[in-house]
Protein backbone atom coordinates (compact mmCIF):
# COMPACT_ATOMS: atom_id res chain seq x y z
CA UNK A 1 0.00 0.00 0.00
CA UNK A 2 1.28 3.47 -0.87
CA UNK A 3 2.13 5.83 1.95
CA UNK A 4 -0.09 8.34 0.12
CA UNK A 5 -3.21 6.22 0.60
CA UNK A 6 -5.91 8.02 2.59
CA UNK A 7 -3.94 11.29 2.57
CA UNK A 8 -5.68 14.56 1.75
CA UNK A 9 -3.95 16.98 -0.62
CA UNK A 10 -5.13 20.56 -0.88
CA UNK A 11 -4.65 22.14 -4.32
CA UNK A 12 -4.61 25.93 -4.08
CA UNK A 13 -4.88 28.39 -6.95
CA UNK A 14 -5.39 28.06 -10.67
CA UNK A 15 -5.26 24.57 -12.17
CA UNK A 16 -3.37 23.63 -15.32
CA UNK A 17 -2.69 20.45 -17.29
CA UNK A 18 0.20 19.40 -15.05
CA UNK A 19 -1.84 19.82 -11.88
CA UNK A 20 -4.71 17.85 -13.45
CA UNK A 21 -2.32 15.03 -14.33
CA UNK A 22 -0.86 15.13 -10.81
CA UNK A 23 -4.33 14.91 -9.30
CA UNK A 24 -5.14 11.84 -11.39
CA UNK A 25 -1.90 10.17 -10.28
CA UNK A 26 -2.52 11.00 -6.62
CA UNK A 27 -6.10 9.73 -6.74
CA UNK A 28 -4.77 6.46 -8.16
CA UNK A 29 -2.69 6.22 -4.97
CA UNK A 30 -5.80 6.69 -2.84
CA UNK A 31 -5.38 10.42 -2.20
CA UNK A 32 -8.36 12.69 -1.60
CA UNK A 33 -8.11 16.03 -3.45
CA UNK A 34 -9.51 19.28 -2.07
CA UNK A 35 -9.57 22.52 -4.10
CA UNK A 36 -9.45 26.08 -2.79
CA UNK A 37 -8.64 29.49 -4.14
CA UNK A 38 -5.90 31.41 -2.36
CA UNK A 39 -8.33 33.82 -0.71
CA UNK A 40 -10.26 30.93 0.87
CA UNK A 41 -7.31 29.35 2.68
CA UNK A 42 -7.44 29.80 6.44
CA UNK A 43 -6.04 27.72 9.31
CA UNK A 44 -9.61 26.77 10.17
CA UNK A 45 -10.52 25.49 6.70
CA UNK A 46 -7.27 23.55 6.40
CA UNK A 47 -7.82 21.95 9.80
CA UNK A 48 -11.45 21.16 8.97
CA UNK A 49 -10.44 19.35 5.77
CA UNK A 50 -7.68 17.45 7.64
CA UNK A 51 -5.15 18.40 4.97
CA UNK A 52 -1.86 16.47 4.90
CA UNK A 53 -0.06 18.34 2.09
CA UNK A 54 -0.59 21.50 0.02
CA UNK A 55 0.10 22.00 -3.69
CA UNK A 56 0.19 25.74 -4.46
CA UNK A 57 0.18 27.03 -8.02
CA UNK A 58 2.77 29.77 -7.68
CA UNK A 59 3.11 30.39 -11.43
CA UNK A 60 0.50 33.15 -11.31
CA UNK A 61 1.50 34.50 -7.94
CA UNK A 62 -0.27 37.49 -6.48
CA UNK A 63 -0.33 39.05 -3.05
CA UNK A 64 -3.22 36.82 -1.95
CA UNK A 65 -1.41 33.60 -2.88
CA UNK A 66 1.79 34.77 -1.24
CA UNK A 67 -0.21 35.09 1.97
CA UNK A 68 -0.92 31.34 1.89
CA UNK A 69 2.58 30.60 3.17
CA UNK A 70 2.18 33.10 5.98
CA UNK A 71 -1.23 31.73 6.93
CA UNK A 72 0.02 28.16 7.13
CA UNK A 73 3.18 29.13 8.99
CA UNK A 74 1.54 31.28 11.66
CA UNK A 75 -0.27 28.27 13.07
CA UNK A 76 0.83 25.19 14.97
CA UNK A 77 0.89 23.38 11.61
CA UNK A 78 4.31 24.79 10.72
CA UNK A 79 6.68 21.94 10.03
CA UNK A 80 3.78 19.46 9.95
CA UNK A 81 2.02 20.55 6.79
CA UNK A 82 4.35 20.46 3.78
CA UNK A 83 3.73 22.96 0.99
CA UNK A 84 4.76 22.18 -2.61
CA UNK A 85 4.59 25.33 -4.79
CA UNK A 86 4.52 24.99 -8.58
CA UNK A 87 7.11 27.45 -9.91
CA UNK A 88 9.25 28.26 -12.92
CA UNK A 89 12.60 26.47 -12.91
CA UNK A 90 14.69 29.57 -12.21
CA UNK A 91 17.00 30.15 -9.27
CA UNK A 92 15.27 33.31 -8.01
CA UNK A 93 11.92 31.58 -7.67
CA UNK A 94 13.45 28.48 -6.07
CA UNK A 95 15.25 30.65 -3.54
CA UNK A 96 12.09 32.66 -2.83
CA UNK A 97 9.81 29.69 -2.11
CA UNK A 98 12.41 27.90 0.01
CA UNK A 99 12.82 31.09 2.03
CA UNK A 100 9.04 31.20 2.48
CA UNK A 101 9.15 27.72 3.99
CA UNK A 102 8.28 25.34 1.13
CA UNK A 103 8.98 21.69 1.93
CA UNK A 104 9.95 21.22 -1.71
CA UNK A 105 8.92 22.63 -5.08
CA UNK A 106 7.48 21.48 -8.41
CA UNK A 107 8.71 22.82 -11.74
CA UNK A 108 6.65 23.26 -14.89
CA UNK A 109 8.19 20.41 -16.88
CA UNK A 110 8.76 18.01 -13.98
CA UNK A 111 7.41 14.51 -14.44
CA UNK A 112 4.41 13.36 -12.44
CA UNK A 113 6.40 10.34 -11.26
CA UNK A 114 9.05 12.66 -9.82
CA UNK A 115 6.47 14.78 -8.00
CA UNK A 116 4.66 11.82 -6.45
CA UNK A 117 8.01 10.35 -5.42
CA UNK A 118 8.89 13.58 -3.62
CA UNK A 119 5.58 13.43 -1.80
CA UNK A 120 6.14 9.82 -0.80
CA UNK A 121 9.54 10.79 0.60
CA UNK A 122 7.92 13.53 2.70
CA UNK A 123 5.81 10.85 4.38
CA UNK A 124 8.75 8.51 4.82
CA UNK A 125 8.17 5.83 2.18
CA UNK A 126 11.32 4.26 0.85
CA UNK A 127 13.66 7.23 1.18
CA UNK A 128 13.98 7.03 -2.58
CA UNK A 129 13.54 10.57 -3.87
CA UNK A 130 15.35 11.75 -6.97
CA UNK A 131 14.77 14.37 -9.61
CA UNK A 132 13.13 12.38 -12.42
CA UNK A 133 13.25 8.80 -11.22
CA UNK A 134 14.04 6.76 -8.16
CA UNK A 135 17.53 6.82 -6.70
CA UNK A 136 17.99 3.35 -5.25
CA UNK A 137 19.64 3.64 -1.85
CA UNK A 138 19.59 -0.09 -1.07
CA UNK A 139 21.26 -2.08 0.38
CA UNK A 140 20.86 -0.67 3.87
CA UNK A 141 24.50 -1.34 4.66
CA UNK A 142 27.06 -0.33 2.06
CA UNK A 143 30.28 -2.30 1.89
CA UNK A 144 33.11 0.22 2.15
CA UNK A 145 36.84 -0.22 2.03
CA UNK A 146 37.64 3.09 3.68
CA UNK A 147 36.16 4.75 6.77
CA UNK A 148 36.22 8.32 7.92
CA UNK A 149 36.44 9.86 4.45
CA UNK A 150 35.54 13.55 4.58
CA UNK A 151 32.94 14.72 2.05
CA UNK A 152 31.75 18.29 1.55
CA UNK A 153 28.24 18.52 0.04
CA UNK A 154 26.85 21.56 -1.79
CA UNK A 155 23.15 20.77 -2.26
CA UNK A 156 20.03 22.90 -1.69
CA UNK A 157 17.37 20.18 -1.85
CA UNK A 158 16.51 19.22 1.77
CA UNK A 159 15.24 15.77 0.83
CA UNK A 160 18.32 14.86 -1.16
CA UNK A 161 20.57 16.27 1.56
CA UNK A 162 18.80 13.92 3.96
CA UNK A 163 19.32 10.93 1.68
CA UNK A 164 23.00 11.74 1.20
CA UNK A 165 23.41 12.13 4.95
CA UNK A 166 21.82 8.73 5.59
CA UNK A 167 23.96 7.02 2.98
CA UNK A 168 27.20 8.68 4.08
CA UNK A 169 26.54 7.85 7.73
CA UNK A 170 26.11 4.20 6.75
CA UNK A 171 29.40 4.43 4.86
CA UNK A 172 31.05 6.00 7.95
CA UNK A 173 31.92 9.14 5.99
CA UNK A 174 32.41 12.42 7.81
CA UNK A 175 30.49 15.12 5.96
CA UNK A 176 29.57 18.79 6.01
CA UNK A 177 26.64 20.33 4.12
CA UNK A 178 26.32 23.72 2.42
CA UNK A 179 22.82 24.50 1.19
CA UNK A 180 23.45 27.48 -1.07
CA UNK A 181 27.07 27.56 -2.25
CA UNK A 182 27.93 30.70 -0.27
CA UNK A 183 31.22 30.53 1.69
CA UNK A 184 32.07 27.20 0.06
CA UNK A 185 35.73 28.09 -0.50
CA UNK A 186 36.43 29.07 3.10
CA UNK A 187 34.48 26.09 4.46
CA UNK A 188 36.26 23.59 2.19
CA UNK A 189 39.61 25.09 3.14
CA UNK A 190 38.76 24.65 6.83
CA UNK A 191 37.06 21.23 6.58
CA UNK A 192 39.70 19.73 4.24
CA UNK A 193 37.46 17.11 2.58
CA UNK A 194 38.71 14.32 0.35
CA UNK A 195 35.88 15.05 -2.13
CA UNK A 196 33.33 17.80 -2.88
CA UNK A 197 29.84 16.87 -4.11
CA UNK A 198 28.46 19.84 -6.05
CA UNK A 199 24.95 20.54 -7.35
CA UNK A 200 24.73 23.02 -10.22
CA UNK A 201 21.36 24.60 -9.39
CA UNK A 202 21.72 26.49 -6.13
CA UNK A 203 19.76 29.35 -4.55
CA UNK A 204 22.86 31.26 -3.40
CA UNK A 205 24.97 31.24 -6.56
CA UNK A 206 25.39 29.20 -9.73
CA UNK A 207 27.10 25.85 -9.18
CA UNK A 208 29.67 26.54 -11.89
CA UNK A 209 30.56 29.78 -10.12
CA UNK A 210 31.22 27.79 -6.94
CA UNK A 211 33.25 25.27 -8.99
CA UNK A 212 35.42 28.01 -10.51
CA UNK A 213 36.01 29.63 -7.12
CA UNK A 214 37.12 26.33 -5.59
CA UNK A 215 39.53 25.68 -8.45
CA UNK A 216 40.90 29.23 -8.33
CA UNK A 217 41.82 29.12 -4.64
CA UNK A 218 45.20 27.61 -3.75
CA UNK A 219 43.83 25.91 -0.62
CA UNK A 220 40.98 24.13 -2.42
CA UNK A 221 42.01 23.73 -6.05
CA UNK A 222 43.29 20.15 -5.66
CA UNK A 223 40.15 18.77 -3.98
CA UNK A 224 38.30 16.46 -6.45
CA UNK A 225 34.84 17.77 -7.35
CA UNK A 226 31.99 15.45 -8.33
CA UNK A 227 29.13 17.22 -10.09
CA UNK A 228 25.82 15.74 -8.90
CA UNK A 229 22.94 17.48 -10.62
CA UNK A 230 19.80 17.05 -12.69
CA UNK A 231 21.23 19.39 -15.31
CA UNK A 232 22.43 17.07 -18.06
CA UNK A 233 23.03 19.25 -21.10
CA UNK A 234 26.07 18.80 -23.32
CA UNK A 235 27.20 22.32 -22.44
CA UNK A 236 26.97 21.50 -18.72
CA UNK A 237 29.09 18.39 -19.15
CA UNK A 238 31.60 20.24 -21.33
CA UNK A 239 31.93 23.10 -18.85
CA UNK A 240 32.35 20.68 -15.95
CA UNK A 241 35.05 18.82 -17.86
CA UNK A 242 36.86 22.04 -18.71
CA UNK A 243 36.81 23.09 -15.06
CA UNK A 244 38.30 19.75 -14.06
CA UNK A 245 35.38 17.73 -12.66
CA UNK A 246 36.42 14.33 -11.32
CA UNK A 247 33.02 12.92 -12.35
CA UNK A 248 29.59 14.04 -13.52
CA UNK A 249 26.50 12.22 -12.25
CA UNK A 250 22.85 12.89 -13.06
CA UNK A 251 20.74 12.53 -9.91
CA UNK A 252 17.86 10.85 -11.70
CA UNK A 253 20.15 8.17 -13.15
CA UNK A 254 22.51 7.50 -10.24
CA UNK A 255 22.43 4.82 -7.58
CA UNK A 256 23.91 6.35 -4.42
CA UNK A 257 26.01 3.20 -3.96
CA UNK A 258 27.78 4.15 -7.19
CA UNK A 259 28.43 7.62 -5.79
CA UNK A 260 29.88 6.13 -2.58
CA UNK A 261 32.16 3.87 -4.63
CA UNK A 262 33.40 6.84 -6.66
CA UNK A 263 34.12 8.85 -3.51
CA UNK A 264 36.14 5.92 -2.13
CA UNK A 265 38.16 5.63 -5.34
CA UNK A 266 38.97 9.36 -5.34
CA UNK A 267 40.02 9.24 -1.68
CA UNK A 268 42.62 6.52 -2.29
Amino acid sequence: MSVLSSKTVLVVGHENSQIHALEESLMAHGVSIVHMQCADVTPETVAEKKVDLVVLNHLHEDSTCLEVFKILHTTDMRGLLPVFPLIKDVEREIQDVLALGAADYITEDESIASITQKMKAIFGQGLDYSGDSVIDITPAEVPVSKRGIKVYIVEDDPLLRNLLSIRFEKAAFEYKVNGNGVDAVSEVAEFKPAVVILDLMLPGKDGFEVFAELKADQQTRDVPIIVFSNRDGLNDRKQAQELGAAAFYVKAMTDLSELVAKIESLAE
